[in-house]
């Protein structure tokens, strides 16, 4: 369901903004088995909605093997919650949907629950969709409410700014045209392989082999989405929090979406601040 591998992003984004700024709670900024346990167990203490008791009993009660939903936060398992800290950790790009609905609740994402904000979702689809044709770009990204990936290309002087700025539109409206049917099964297919190039993911059969480089598990949206931005003297103000990037050995690299370095799997891309921005952009960003 391509509409849910869009809430996961924006769930996952969520958290690594949230933990960037520093606005976390200690026990999900270092998100072990344990924390998260102990966290859920705070947070249901502190009362729950009816929508997230919901996810609550899914996720730690789904059998009711246990009469007290408190007492079954309790006693899970910590090797079940691993898989709650490799979503967050990244390691995992596709969990199981509970997990995100999971995390959801635990980091107060907003709006939730998954079907109330994808009735938010479709509300601004269609709300875009009345547009005039003459107008119906220029509305999608004037309406177009969440923050988006921006794609990079390379262009020649002295278009660049222009040409940066129109495919950030660009992006915004593919996401749309996903959500109600316009992208083709062949892009929505999470089968497959792919690997980095240096400069964006390329597909691959799981089959093929490649040299100097690692094969992953396809994800559409970092296949569709995630690239490095070559030519970063195309960034301006306009860009702050629209782009994310790495400072890896004195070395900066832009990216156009949220989530981990490519090849330091270990390291959270972080929002670009103006100041980062000034301060690295252009033909040499290695300072």
């Amino acid at each position: 369901m391509f509409e849910f591998d869009i809430f996961r992003e924006e769930v996952l984004t969520d958290y690594t903004k949230k933990r960037n700024e520093g606005t976390l709670p200690t026990s999900l900024e270092n998100p072990s088995p344990a924390n998260l346990r102990n966290y859920a167990s705070n947070k249901y203490r502190q009362g729950l909605s009816k929508e997230d008791r919901t996810v609550f009993e899914e996720y730690f009660n789904s059998n009711a093997k246990v009469d007290d939903l408190e007492k079954a936060i309790r006693t899970t398992d910590l090797g079940r919650l691993k898989s709650v800290q490799n979503f967050l950790n990244g390691t995992t790009k596709i969990p199981d949907e509970i997990i995100v609905k999971l995390v959801a609740v635990l980091i107060d994402f907003s709006p939730r629950p998954f079907v109330e904000w994808r009735n938010s979702f479709q509300h601004l689809q269609h709300g875009e969709s009345k547009a005039s044709n003459d107008s119906e770009n220029s509305q999608m990204h004037n309406n177009v409410a969440r923050s988006q990936p921006v794609q990079d290309t390379l262009v020649t002087k002295p278009t660049k700014k222009n040409h940066l700025n129109k495919i950030l539109a660009i992006s915004a409206a593919s996401l749309s045209f996903a959500a109600v049917g316009y992208m083709t099964s062949s892009q929505l297919k999470s089968d497959g392989c792919m690997y980095w190039d240096g400069a964006q993911y390329v597909k691959i059969d799981c089959k093929e082999e490649i040299k100097h480089a690692e094969k992953l598990i396809l994800d559409p949206i970092d296949l569709i989405h995630f690239k490095k931005i070559t030519q970063t003297d195309t960034l301006q103000e306009e860009h702050v929090n629209k782009v994310w990037y790495s400072k890896i050995n004195n070395e900066v690299e832009f990216f156009t979406s949220a989530g981990r370095h490519p090849l330091h799997k270990e390291r959270t891309l972080k929002p670009a601040t103006w100041y980062m921005i000034k301060k690295y952009k252009g033909s040499n960003p290695t300072k």
